[in-house]
């Protein structure tokens, strides 16, 4: 990943995931390292439409809002990607769809996370690890 994309995505994380009372904060190193892997892993249109919504998503806002996402209160960003998500233009519903999907992955991938949502994860492999699949 450039190093302006994972700049850019670090300041995206505390758009993305807002901190909940009795949650561990998003941690932006570890969200754009995992993004990295996961951009090297998948395809290559995946990736070239993750960078280009990261250029769209800082148009549409400018376009909007006058200002950069990045400048924005957070209060006024959350509305920004809210008002995406909620668009009747699918293709802006696409832009945070596209944009959060690595971040997300990589916030609630994690152990620490996971359990205090009430998931074991290590019971859960275990148990899977036992089953038998047969076809």
């Amino acid at each position: 990943m450039r190093d302006y994309f994972a700049r850019r995505l670090r300041r995206l994380v505390p758009v993305f995931i807002e901190p909940v009372e009795g949650m561990p904060p998003a941690d932006p190193d570890q969200v754009t390292s995992f993004a990295h892997q996961f951009l090297r892993a998948g395809t290559p249109a995946f990736r070239m439409l993750f960078y280009a919504m990261v250029l769209v998503l800082q148009a549409v806002c400018l376009a909007t809002r006058g200002r950069s996402v990045y400048s924005l209160p957070p209060e006024e960003a959350d509305d920004f990607v809210r008002s995406l998500y909620s668009s009747r233009f699918a293709a802006l519903g696409a832009i945070p769809t596209v944009l959060g999907t690595p971040i997300y992955m990589a916030h609630y991938n994690r152990d620490d996370v996971q359990v205090r949502l009430g998931f074991d994860v290590h019971e859960m492999r275990r148990e899977a690890a036992a089953r038998e699949v047969r076809r």
